[in-house]
């Protein structure tokens, strides 16, 4: 028997987290080497060593050049768009994820007094093709099999519904954590728990009303002083560290004071729980256009939801809790740990997909305790089914309007995973080869839509105009697309030319080099 170890990973834009399945088949929050439950997502690189966490984070202060945070906000971007340099050599997005996740597998590891293998990685349900991509790669590059990509939302009702599965409901979920906003509308039916709709905002989290908090004191500052205490990257980390500490003050206490020093000179703010929900009352209304906006899309009223989990640590905010509270007649509930919820989801799938590959290979590599615990007295295997968060296309031309057009393939809310089939005609006689380009997004024209990649497909000679290729979608369960073209007979798998981080063959070369770091 071939035994192999498996955990749920919530890799966060602040705070990472990671689970297990104990033996007696419940899910565990593992404690990371200084003993807490969740890891701050930040890097500190000192020669040699990538130092993650709590350390880095109490660091950043004193050495801010040498700090990497919120790189999740970074994830998808192409090298050229996004890196950071240490030591004389350049990181990508997920080089800097890799490290986290590295040092969540090590804390795994020595916890569990067993190597770890395998892992699920959450990702926010409206991350697209390529940032999902890029988080597979860096799970790969911290050298993990990434069994699968899911959606936190997905994770936090996973985790919730474990011991719900007999109660048939329609539940709500708002996660706005430190650097992303998901809200997703599940449905838990028997065994199932399917996702009905999904819509969010990933540069929107608590990093930006932190930022409320710093521009109000670097305001005061310069009003006394004249002076700017942002453009010292030092003052600033200080202040940021500052700022996040009096917002969650704010959170239990109707006042707090904040006192900064810069070159010498120090200003002391006061500021009450009112004037901040004052000044950052246009993040809130920007969650509740998006919470209204997929209550639209699952066509449903308040009144059809049984249940609102609130996931991320932002929903600590009495503010949050308050805008919730007048949208939905449904009391809130405190049934999951905001933290924890999407890591323990996390583990809950990762052991349902081993389950699964056990059945089908018909070689055991959980411990029967396990495996008891997760089938039901009949035998059925939680399901969860995904939808597509984003409709993918392809640029196709237009004969008449004699302009590029975007034709939908898969549209936004499918199920997963999905394939779609369609033929089209090329668009001029004896075409060597034809070019097709993907995009994502909802608009019918191309240049609002984000393309993913173009794949270059050879024609046969002496083709037509208006010969039939026929383009294959294929959407796998991690939301990650496939495509095939079959042009009179020949058909080709295509290998998208994605724009984004780490082109396939970089990634041996980047996993050798982070090789060489020690990562704690």
């Amino acid at each position: 028997m071939s035994h192999r170890k498996a955990i749920g990973i919530d890799l966060g834009t602040t705070f990472s987290a990671a689970a297990h399945i104990d033996d007696y088949g419940k899910p565990q929050i593992i404690p990371n080497s200084e003993s807490e439950r969740i890891t701050p997502s930040v890097i500190l690189f000192e020669g040699e060593n990538a130092v993650v966490g709590t350390l880095a984070k109490n660091n950043s202060v004193a050495e801010p050049e040498r700090i990497v945070d919120f790189v999740k906000r970074e994830m998808g971007k192409p090298r050229d768009q996004f890196y950071r340099e240490f030591n004389g050599r350049i990181y990508s997005a997920e080089e800097l994820s890799a490290l986290i996740l590295k040092k969540l597998k090590g804390d795994a590891e020595r916890f569990l007094k067993e190597p770890v293998t395998d892992a699920v990685i959450t990702v926010p349900a409206y991350f697209n093709d390529a940032e999902r991509t890029a988080t597979i790669t860096a799970g790969q590059l911290a050298g993990l099999n990434v069994l699968q990509i899911i959606n936190e939302p997905t994770a936090a009702a996973v985790a919730y519904g474990l011991d719900k599965l007999e109660e048939d409901q329609t539940v709500f979920v708002f996660d706005l954590g430190g650097g992303t906003f998901d809200v997703t509308v599940m449905r838990i039916e028997g065994h199932n728990i399917r996702m009905v709709a999904t819509n969010g905002d990933h540069r929107l989290g608590g990093k930006d009303w932190d930022d409320v908090i710093v521009n109000r004191v670097a305001e005061e500052f310069d009003r006394e002083h004249g002076e700017n205490p942002l453009l010292d990257l030092q003052s600033y980390q200080d202040l940021q560290s500052r700022a996040l500490a009096a917002k969650m003050q704010l959170s239990s206490r109707e006042r707090t004071a904040i006192v900064h020093s810069y070159n010498g000179k120090s200003v002391k703010v006061e500021l009450t729980r009112a004037e901040f929900e004052k000044r950052t009352q246009h993040l809130v209304e920007r969650c509740k256009t998006i919470c209204e906006i997929v209550m639209q899309e699952a066509k449903m009223q308040w009144s059809d939801l049984d249940k609102v989990l609130l996931v991320g640590g932002m929903t600590r905010m009495p503010m949050v809790r308050e805008m919730i509270a007048k949208l939905s007649p449904v009391p809130l509930g405190n049934e999951v740990n905001p933290d924890e919820a999407v890591a323990i989801g996390a583990t809950i799938q990762a052991i349902l997909l081993m389950l699964d590959e056990e059945e089908k290979s018909g070689e055991k590599m959980l411990p029967e305790e396990t495996r008891q615990q997760f089938s039901s007295h009949d035998g059925a295997l939680m399901q969860i089914t995904n939808i597509t968060s984003h409709t993918l296309g392809v640029v196709l031309w237009d004969d008449r309007q004699l302009e590029e057009y975007v034709f939908p393939m898969i549209r936004k809310m499918t199920a997963m995973p999905a394939t779609a089939k369609n033929y089209f005609g090329t668009a001029s006689a004896n075409m060597p080869r034809a070019v097709v380009r993907i995009v994502e997004g909802e608009s019918s024209l191309p240049g609002e839509c984000v393309t993913l990649g173009t794949c270059d497909v050879e024609l046969p000679p002496f083709l037509p105009k208006g010969s039939p290729v026929e383009l294959v979608y294929e959407y796998n369960a991690n939301q990650i697309l496939e495509v095939a073209v079959q042009a009179c007979g020949n058909e080709t798998k295509i290998s998208i030319e994605r724009n984004t981080g780490l082109a396939p063959h970089e990634v041996a070369q980047a996993k050798a080099g982070l090789a060489a770091l020690n990562v704690s």
